[in-house]
């Protein structure tokens, strides 16, 4: 278990307060060919309390403000990896924030979901790695899921009032720069036309091998992702916060301090909009 506290943007030109928990859990069965989340696991099931004493241990001595993340480093609602009678005292550990943020994949748990949102007195997000609309992409990811899975599913958390987050992945194995930047666009676009809150681009890594191809990945400079970052907040017109993910990043570069700026600088119109399909 790692903790990570950070500033995140909250839509409305504030900077929120933001405590990231990795939690400690069951290896995601999905097997995503790009992820590397599986470092960070166990093969067995998460023993029944396990979950609840990192995030009490995650918390001891800080300030509770703001927002919490608690990464499992796969799926909230899988039980093998959070066990369900968990629920109700992670929920009790989370009273003071503002916002609970989990990961999940479509496959797992939507009455899950519903049993865990009783027990909360704030907002429920839920983070899907949508990764790309481009349909090659995703099935070399093995994400076992479809573009159509993953609209499903945004529709379904829309009906439970819960927040949508989506994780992008920029570019796979073998690709031109150009591409890469186009197809991360048009996944933007595509992630707010289905509700998304808050959209985060993350470079792609090679992860789990990618199915052992050895192509390169794309590399792309600062300077495309300034101007990505600047074409995809255009693109989401307000209804989205837009993120790069820098933690991989080199941190003293000054184009760095530029984009961490943008990030947290965001103030997209706070209507709501529908999700369509």
């Amino acid at each position: 278990m790692r903790v990570v506290r950070e500033p995140e943007p909250d839509g409305n030109g504030r900077q929120v307060p933001t405590t990231a928990i990795f939690l400690d859990a069951s290896t995601c069965p999905i097997g995503c060919s790009m992820c590397d989340l599986h470092q960070f696991t166990v093969d067995a099931p998460t023993p029944l309390g396990s979950i609840p004493d990192q995030i009490r241990q995650a918390l001891a001595g800080s300030d509770q403000n703001g927002w919490v993340k608690l990464y499992n480093s796969g799926n909230f609602f899988d039980p093998r990896s959070i066990p369900p009678d968990d629920y109700r005292e992670i929920a009790e550990l989370c009273t003071p924030f503002e916002r609970i943020i989990v990961e999940n994949h479509p496959r797992f748990g939507g009455r899950r979901m519903q049993r865990f949102q009783k027990f909360l007195r704030q907002p429920l997000e839920v983070a899907v790695g949508l990764e790309s609309v481009q349909p090659r992409w995703l099935a070399r990811m093995q994400k076992k899921m479809t573009r159509d899975d993953f609209d499903q599913y945004a529709s379904e958390l829309h009906r439970q009032s819960a927040d949508l987050r989506v994780f992008l992945i920029v570019g796979v194995p073998g690709v031109t720069v150009a591409e890469a930047i186009r197809w991360a666009r048009l996944s933007v676009r595509h992630a707010v036309r289905c509700g998304a809150r808050h959209i985060s681009l993350i470079p792609a890594r090679r992860g789990n091998g990618w199915g052992n191809s050895i192509d390169p990945l794309p590399q792309l400079s600062l300077d495309d992702w300034q101007e990505m970052q600047r074409a995809a907040i255009q693109d989401a017109d307000g209804a989205a916060s837009v993120t790069i993910d820098l933690w991989d990043f080199e941190s003293e570069n000054p184009q760095m301090e530029r984009l961490r700026e943008v990030n947290l600088s965001q103030q997209p119109d706070p209507k709501t909009h529908a999700v369509e399909h």
